[in-house]
């Protein structure tokens, strides 16, 4: 049987935004690493705040099939074909109280143009979130940004989360914006946890008054294409972080992954996701002095045709100093 194409193709290229969007009109999204989100020029201009480790000026390139209309709606911007929808907001952390505020403004506006468009369910969020863990118990900002969003979902969590597949990185202190964009379809994907993992919206009461709400990994499912949208993945087993250096956090991980691809392929059937060529790896590096070692790890155990960039960006627990997000294509 042959393989259906990826509906959405994603690249890692040397270029930039202007010459790429001129000559490209399949291009859904460009990612431009080591800028302000509140540098985007344009709807397809994706500025991350986290600088590239080791070599720069390569861009996240999403390429869809088909007509791609941009415009924005309120505070996002947006592209998107008949399939799917990207969107992106960036919200000027100086224009609000606090980052409990910023985050439930965020998710509110985000399931607000959600209601409004073609593409009703998102199917995995990004979260940059500037000084992640600055601040003492409930007062660090990311235990504030997940109360926030809490907040903003409020009466729709039951037993399964309402979120996808998500990914959560501190940007740089004095980045002044907290960063969400997010990919969304017309139907639900499927979300999928991790046995090794307890789930994010189970979590005790020591990492915070409101538990993280998201999937460990969501399958998207666009005609005859499948993608497995994998969630941001540490070294935590159960609920606890294990290991004390980056290299064997990083074989953790990697474990955690492909049982999320395993459990991924017991509830579809098919082959399982394989790492490989058929999709992209990002690696998010809390201290940049790991990376020669973590780039040596990461060739040991993941296929060399898998395009991978690295990123400097602190992690949601101090003692994580890795974590992996990526996109696989499934048969």
């Amino acid at each position: 049987m042959q393989t259906a194409a990826p509906a959405l193709e994603v690249s890692y290229e040397q270029n930039t935004v202007p010459d790429l969007l001129a000559s490209d009109k399949q291009v859904l999204a460009a990612f431009e690493f080591g800028r302000s989100p509140l540098e985007a020029t344009c709807p397809q201009h994706v500025p991350i705040a986290l600088p590239q480790a080791g070599s720069n000026g390569t861009l996240e390139v999403w390429r869809c099939a088909g007509e791609i209309e941009t415009g924005q709606w309120n505070d996002v911007r947006f592209a998107r074909n008949a399939s799917m929808t990207m969107g992106h907001i960036a919200l000027d952390l100086r224009d609000v109280p606090d980052m409990r505020n910023a985050s439930h403004d965020a998710y509110q506006l985000l399931q607000q143009f959600l209601r409004q468009g073609p593409h009703h369910c998102p199917v995995k969020i990004w979260n940059f979130i500037p000084g992640i863990n600055v601040g003492l118990g409930d007062e660090e900002l990311y235990r504030l940004f997940c109360i926030g969003r809490a907040d903003a979902l409020a009466g729709t969590v039951d037993e399964r989360p309402p979120m996808p597949a998500a990914t959560a990185i501190g940007a740089p202190l004095d980045e002044p914006a907290l960063q969400v964009y997010f990919l969304a379809t017309a139907l639900p994907g499927v979300n999928v946890e991790n046995p090794r993992q307890l789930n994010a919206w189970h979590y005790p009461r020591q990492y915070g008054p409101r538990s993280p709400l998201f999937s460990r990994g969501t399958i998207m499912q666009v005609d005859q294409s499948r993608q497995f949208l994998i969630s941001g993945t540490a070294s935590v087993v159960g609920h606890e972080t294990h290991h004390d250096n980056a290299k064997d956090q990083l074989n953790e991980t990697i474990r955690n992954v492909r049982s999320l691809l395993q459990e991924g392929q017991r509830l579809l059937g098919g082959k399982q996701p394989q790492l490989g060529r058929n999709g992209v790896l990002r690696v998010y590096l809390r201290d940049g002095s790991d990376l020669p070692d973590i780039q040596q790890a990461i060739a040991a155990i993941v296929p060399a045709d898998m395009p991978r960039v690295f990123l400097n960006g602190h992690i949601c627990r101090n003692d994580l100093l890795i974590e992996v997000d990526g996109i696989v294509s499934c048969i």
